[in-house]
C-alpha cells in the first residue's frame, strides 16, 4: 500500500504547533515577569535615590553657613587687612573653637593671593598656615565674589574633602577669603552596612566617581574624559597623582528617564576592594545640589532574572501538564466512540443499559440543580464574608487606637508620679520657708513636663526620624537625672545600686530625654522583676570602646524566659502580668533611632544569674577625637 500525504501532514502539524506554542508561551512568561520585576525595582530605587540625593543634600547644606559666619567677624577682617603674629594667634583660636561647634574637618583664612594666614588645624603636621591655594577653584571663585563648592584631594593632607568657602569683604572690596573643609568618609561608612544588595555612587560635574560604597569604584570613570575636563581637573590637582581610569561596563538597556541595566565587576565580600566575577545592575540616577553632581544607585538583576526563569519553568511545566490531559481527554473520546459504535451494532442486548443511561441522565440533572442550588449559597456566603471584612477593618482601626492609648498610657504613668510627688514636696518646701528646695523641685518638674512633651511627640511621628535623635547627651546626667525620678518611686528604697564609671564623662550621640526615658525603663523593669519581699541588687557598668559608648545594666531577677528572648522587644509583648509590653519596644525604638542598639541576655548561674541589658551608643565627634593626635585635612 502507498503512504498517505495527506493524512501525515495534520499529524506532524500537531507537534509542532504544540512545541512553537510552549515555546512562545515560555518566552512570553519569561518577559513579562522580568519586566514587572523590573518595573518594581526601578520604583523602589527610584525612591532610595531620591532619599540619598536628600540625605546629602542636607549634609552638605549644613555646613554652608560656616564659612559666611567667619567671613563676618571683624577679627578676620582686621587679620586680612593688617597681619601680625597677635592677630594670627587670635584666629587661630577663633577657628579652632568655630570648628570644634561646627564639627567639619577644618576652618581657614586665606588673603587674596590664596595664602592661608590662619587655621582651625595650624597646631598640626599637615597644617594650612603658610600654603598657598590660589589655584583651587573653590578660592577663584570667593575671590571673584561667588560662593566657592569644591571636591577633591586635599593638597597637604592627600585626602579627600568638600570645600565650602564664602568672600570676606570690607567697604565694598574683597580682602579674602574664608574656607571650611567638610570629610564625607562618614557618609560611604553609611552606605555600607552589612547585607546591602545595592551599590551607589556619587559622580562630580566630569563624570568622576568621588564617593563609592565600593572602595575599588573611586576615582574612576564611566567614559572617557574630555580634554577640556583633564586640563581642568590638572590646573586643579583636584585629584593629584590618581589617573582616573574607566571602570569596565557594558550598558544593555537605556532607559527614557536617564536609568540603565549595565554589566559590571561584582564587588568581592569583605574588607578587600578587588573585584570578582559580573553581574547585570539597574542603574537609577538623580541631580545633586549646585556642584552638578549626580548619585547613582545600583541593583544587582539576580533575583528579577530568577524570577523570571521560575516564571519560564512554570508555564512551561504548565503547558505539558496541559497538553498531556488533552492528549489523555483525545484518547479517551476515541475509545468511548469505539465503544458506542460496537454498541450500535448489538443494540438488543443493550437496551438495559439505555434505561440506565436515562437513569443517570437523570441523576446528572437532578446533581446540576444541586450543584445550581450550592452556587447560590457561595454567593451569599461570599456577601457575608465581605460585610465580615468590612467590620474586620472597623474593628481594626479601633484596635489601633487603643494600641495608641496604651502606650501614652505606659510612658506617661512613671513621669506623672514623679510629678505628683515633687509638686507635694514642693508645698511642703513653700510652706517651711525654703525656697532653694522649693525651686529645685519647681525645675525638677519642669524637666519632667518636657519629658512629657518628648513622650507624646515621640508616638504621635513614631513613623518619622526625629531632628534631635542625634545630639550630644551626657551619659552621667542622664543617668542622673533618671535616678532622681527613680527615687520618688515606691519601694525605692529596696534599690541598691553599683556604678562603675570610667575616668571623665562620656558624651554620645541620642536624644537626651530619650536616653532617659530608655534608662527609666530598664530600671524600673529590673525592679519589677525582682520579688518585692526580696532587696533589688542593680549594677551599671559604662566604658568606652574606641568611638563607641558600652553600657551595661544587670539585675539580681529571674532573667528573661527562653521563649521572650527573641520576641521581648516587640510592641505589645510582656512576661508581666498586667504590663502593656511597649517600654522596651519603645527604648529599642529611640536607641534605633540614634543609630545604636539594644541588646538582652541571661547571665550564667556562675556569673551570678539575671537579665543584663546591653546599649551601644556612638559617642559625640568631640569625643571620638579626643585619643587623635594628628588632625587630617
Amino acid at each position: 500500500m502507498g503512504s498517505d500525504p495527506a493524512g501525515q501532514t495534520p499529524r506532524l502539524l500537531a507537534p509542532l504547533l504544540a512545541v512553537g506554542s510552549l515555546a512562545v508561551l515560555t518566552w512570553a512568561s519569561y518577559a513579562w515577569v522580568k519586566q514587572r520585576q523590573l518595573d518594581e525595582l526601578h520604583r523602589t530605587l527610584d525612591s532610595r535615590a531620591e532619599l540619598y540625593a536628600a540625605s546629602i543634600g542636607g549634609a552638605l547644606n549644613k555646613y554652608e553657613f560656616l564659612p559666611l559666619a567667619v567671613a563676618q567677624s571683624d577679627a578676620v577682617a582686621q587679620l586680612l587687612e593688617q597681619p601680625s603674629a597677635d592677630k594670627v594667634t587670635q584666629i587661630n583660636a577663633y577657628l579652632v573653637d568655630m570648628n570644634r561647634r561646627a564639627g567639619a574637618f577644618a576652618v581657614y583664612v586665606l588673603d587674596d593671593k590664596g595664602t592661608t594666614l590662619a587655621s582651625s588645624n595650624w597646631q598640626d603636621r599637615s597644617s594650612y598656615v603658610g600654603v598657598n591655594y590660589g589655584f583651587r577653584p573653590y578660592f577663584k571663585n570667593a575671590i571673584a565674589g561667588g560662593i566657592g563648592r569644591f571636591y577633591g584631594i586635599g593638597f597637604s593632607t592627600f585626602e579627600a574633602g568638600y570645600f565650602i568657602s564664602q568672600p570676606v569683604q570690607r567697604d565694598g572690596r574683597i580682602i579674602g577669603i574664608v574656607a571650611a573643609k567638610v570629610n564625607l568618609d562618614w557618609i560611604e561608612q553609611s552606605w555600607r552596612t552589612p547585607g546591602a544588595g545595592e551599590q551607589i555612587w556619587v559622580k562630580d560635574a566630569n563624570g568622576v566617581i568621588i564617593l563609592a560604597t565600593t572602595p575599588a569604584f573611586k576615582f574612576k570613570t564611566l567614559a572617557p574624559l574630555s580634554p577640556d575636563a583633564k586640563k581642568d581637573i590638572s590646573e586643579q590637582r583636584q585629584f593629584l597623582q590618581e589617573n582616573l581610569p574607566i571602570l569596565p561596563h557594558r550598558v544593555s538597556r537605556q532607559f527614557a528617564d536617564g536609568a540603565s541595566v549595565m554589566t559590571l565587576e561584582r564587588p568581592q565580600t569583605g574588607d578587600t576592594p578587588a573585584l570578582s566575577g559580573s553581574a547585570d545592575y539597574l542603574a537609577v540616577n538623580r541631580a545633586l545640589g549646585p556642584l552638578q553632581w549626580q548619585i547613582t544607585v545600583l541593583a544587582e538583576l539576580d533575583q528579577v532574572n530568577e524570577a523570571a526563569r521560575n516564571a519560564a519553568i512554570a508555564a512551561a511545566l504548565g503547558w505539558a501538564l496541559l497538553l498531556l490531559a488533552l492528549m489523555y481527554a483525545r484518547q479517551r473520546r476515541r475509545r468511548i466512540a469505539d465503544k458506542l459504535n460496537a454498541q450500535q451494532t448489538l443494540a438488543r442486548a443493550y437496551e438495559q443499559l439505555e434505561i440506565k443511561v436515562e437513569q443517570r441522565t437523570a441523576d446528572l440533572v437532578h446533581a446540576n440543580g444541586r450543584l445550581q442550588a450550592e452556587v447560590t449559597e457561595r454567593e451569599r456566603a461570599e456577601q457575608t464574608l465581605r460585610y465580615a471584612q468590612a467590620e474586620l477593618v472597623q474593628s481594626g482601626k479601633l484596635a489601633a487606637i487603643g494600641q495608641m492609648a496604651a502606650g501614652v498610657t505606659h510612658e506617661l504613668n512613671q513621669p506623672l508620679a514623679a510629678l505628683q510627688t515633687f509638686s507635694d514636696n514642693a508645698k511642703v518646701f513653700l510652706a517651711r520657708g525654703q525656697i532653694d528646695d522649693a525651686l529645685d523641685n519647681l525645675s525638677t518638674i519642669s524637666d519632667l513636663v518636657k519629658r512629657l512633651g518628648y513622650v507624646t511627640s515621640q508616638l504621635k511621628g513614631f513613623a518619622r526620624r526625629s531632628d534631635d535623635a542625634r545630639k550630644p547627651v551626657s551619659v552621667r546626667q542622664a543617668f542622673a537625672q533618671t535616678m532622681l525620678q527613680i527615687r520618688t518611686r515606691k519601694n525605692s528604697q529596696r534599690l541598691t545600686l553599683h556604678e562603675s564609671w570610667p575616668d571623665g564623662d562620656i558624651i554620645v550621640l541620642c536624644n537626651a530625654i530619650g536616653l532617659e526615658q530608655v534608662f527609666t525603663n530598664l530600671i524600673t523593669n529590673a525592679m519589677d522583676a525582682v520579688p518585692e519581699n526580696e532587696p533589688v541588687q542593680i549594677w551599671f557598668q559604662v566604658r568606652r570602646e574606641g568611638s563607641l559608648a558600652v553600657l551595661h545594666i544587670t539585675d539580681n531577677g529571674p532573667g528573661i524566659p527562653l521563649a521572650s528572648l527573641d520576641k521581648i522587644f516587640d510592641p505589645f509583648y510582656t512576661t508581666k502580668e498586667h504590663g502593656l509590653g511597649l517600654g522596651l519596644s519603645i527604648s529599642a525604638g529611640i536607641l534605633r533611632a540614634a543609630g545604636s542598639a539594644l541588646a538582652v541576655r541571661n547571665r550564667s548561674a556562675q556569673e551570678g544569674g539575671g537579665a543584663q541589658f546591653t546599649i551601644t551608643l556612638s559617642c559625640a565627634p568631640g569625643e571620638r577625637d579626643k585619643e587623635t593626635s594628628d588632625a587630617r585635612e
